[in-house]
Parts: C-alpha cells; structure tokens; sequence
C-alpha cells in the first residue's frame, strides 16, 4: 500500500506513549509505511462536539486537510479521535455545502477525499489475519486474554463498520490470528467510566470494577484494548478501585499493539510493558514459558510416537522378511525329485534242475 498519514492525537503523545510507540512498532513489521499527519491538531475528542458543531468539524477537517499533503488514507489509533476524524470525512464529504461552511471558517480549504481509518481495521484490510498469523514468531497461547473495545471503537457499526454494534469482532480477530487464547464475554462495548472519573470518580470506579469481575468470571488472566482512556481507567486507577470498594484485583491492561508485537517477537522492553500500573510482564512471561514447555512436551511425546512406530514397523518388516524366507524355502523343498527308495534284495533262483516238475513226471511214467 502507499504511505499511510498517521495521526497520533493528543493521547499517544503523552500519558499513552507506549501505544503509539508499538502501534508504529508494528505498522513497520507488518510492511506498512507511515507519514505522521504534518502540523496535525486536537481533534476536538469529547468535549468540542458538545459545544459547537462546525467548529468541532472544522477542527477534524483541518486534520484531514494536513493529511491530504502525504497521503488520501488516514489512521487514527486513538477512538476518540478516529470517531471525530471519521464523522467530519462522512459528513463533508457527503454535503458540499457543510464542506463550503466548514472551508469558510478555517485558514485554508479541504478540498480532497481522505479516507479514515481505525487501527484494527486498517490491519485486517491492508494486511490481513492469515498474514498476520504467518509472522507469529511467540507462542502466546497460554495468554487468556478477552478483547474489550469500548465505547468508541466499534460502534456505531455504520460509521465503524464493525459487524455488530454489541458484539464486535475485528481485535478478536487479529488477537486469535497471533495466537492468544481469546475468551468470549458479553462486556466488550460496556463503559469503563470514561471522562467520568473526574467530577464523579465513584461511578467510574464502580463500571471499571464490573469490567474487572467480568473478565475473570470469563476466564481472563488480561484485558486488551486499543483505546487511551480505556486503558487509563482499567489499569492506573485499578488500585484507586480496589481500595474504594475494597475488591483486590491485579489483573494486566495490555494494549492490542503489544500483545500483536510480542507475537511477531518484539520483547517486553521493546513493547513498554514497564509503563503500566499493574505490571502485566509476570504473566506474560509465564504464559510463554507455559506454551513453550507444552510445545517441548508435544515435540516428546510425537518423538516418541514416532520412534514406536518405526520400531513397529522395523518388527513387521523383519517378521514379513523371515516369514517370506520360510515359505520361499517351503516351496523348494516340496519341488525337488525324490530320493529313490532302497530295492528289497531278490528271491535265490532253484540250480538243481529237480523240482516238483520234475517228480511228477517220474510217477505219470
């Protein structure tokens, strides 16, 4: 594909470094060529939307404006800012005359056709999940993860075009195509909080531990996510929950990028996992050495299988021959001449020319 214009927003500049550091991580694994998006600004994420509907589009359109000088796609990891960028491309490019409006209040006009993307989007489309699982280098099957998406990354699914508002699939997807042993549950789009945690920390706290409880009742050792905020909630605050509502949980909020990285052989470092709350690199170290020492156990006991089949085989070979040689000497014994039989010696002959012959005819005369 051509180069990519990559908007990191507000986030992954700051307090979310490690995602935007392992998503261009990985885009350079898997082939794919990026531009960060030149002079980029703050989409207007939750707040501006709010306040002012065509000053907050302008404020996305300028991005994709800024985009327009590198590329004609254009990523958002962020949802937050993916949603902002994503509805100003629909609606101008849908309503010439919201693009005039638009146009009219920033220093320079829009006038290209920039396409937005989300990060899991962009990998199954411009890659692909057969792609992807042909890089794994790690095996991390013994990682039980659940793929919790937010509120913004899959839905509305006409805008997201994610298969289902409720139940998306698209990181389930590329989390099962690099290896991860994905658990099902039904909390994949429920709120964490949000901006929430703010003015009323307790009504955040409460969602985050709901979300925590939900990911180990569905067999969950980590949660993925590719959001922020989301990851903000669930892993600095996790702590400030606990000790709220007097729960104990310790579970690690790995982003997407750095579960996708560890698989194609990027390591702990290289993914940041130092940078979390709650250090998920225990767990993922015991999750390799696990499915490391499963594969050893696998390659034994399929050595071993195989060693008994070529002794069996060896056996049944040796046996064919001997048995072969037997019938092979059966068969020339039965088709060789017989030896003759011993003769029985001969009767003695009568010499002296009497005999009972001989006296009959003496007494007829």
């Amino acid at each position: 594909m051509s180069t990519l214009a990559y908007y990191p927003g507000c986030s992954l500049r700051h307090s979310a470094a490690e995602f935007d550091s392992t998503t261009r991580t990985i885009l350079k694994a898997l082939g794919i060529d990026i531009a960060e998006v030149p002079d980029w600004t703050c989409c207007g994420a939750s707040p501006a939307h709010m306040t002012d509907h065509l000053l907050a589009q302008a404020l996305s359109t300028r991005n994709l404006r800024q985009a327009a000088t590198v590329s004609d796609e254009f990523m958002a990891p962020c949802p937050a800012c993916y949603q902002r960028e994503k509805s100003a491309e629909i609606e101008v490019h849908a309503n010439d005359e919201f693009r005039a409006e638009v146009n009219a209040v920033m220093d320079a006009p829009y006038t290209g056709t920039v396409r937005v993307y989300n990060l899991p989007e962009l990998l199954l489309e411009k890659v692909g999940a057969e792609a992807i699982a042909g890089l794994v280098k790690t095996d991390l099957s013994q990682l039980k993860v659940v793929a919790y998406y937010g509120c913004l990354l899959g839905r509305p699914s006409e805008l997201t075009g994610e298969c289902d508002n409720e139940q998306p699939m698209r990181m389930d997807v590329l989390l099962e195509a690099v290896g991860a042993d994905v658990k099902w549950w039904n909390f994949k789009t429920e709120c964490c909080g949000a901006s929430v945690g703010v003015p009323k920390k307790i009504i955040q706290q409460q969602l985050t531990r709901k979300l925590l409880e939900q990911a180990v009742a569905a067999g969950a050792d980590a949660i993925v996510t590719a959001c922020p905020l989301c990851h903000q909630n669930l892993d600095m605050r996790q702590p400030q929950t606990n000790a709220a509502l007097h729960t104990s949980y310790d579970i690690p909020i790995l982003y997407l990028t750095q579960v996708m990285g560890l698989a194609l052989g990027f390591t702990a470092e290289e993914m940041m996992l130092d940078k979390h709350r709650v250090d998920p690199r225990p767990l993922v170290k015991k999750a390799i050495a696990e499915a490391a020492a499963l594969k050893a156990e696998e390659e034994r006991k399929a050595a071993e299988k195989a060693a008994k089949a070529k002794a069996k085989a060896e056996k049944d070979a040796a046996e064919a021959i001997a048995e072969a040689e037997a019938v092979t000497a059966a068969a020339a014994a039965q088709g060789a001449p017989a030896e003759p039989e011993p003769a029985e010696p001969a009767a003695e002959s009568d010499t002296s020319g009497a005999g009972p012959a001989a006296d009959d005819t003496e007494a007829t005369s």
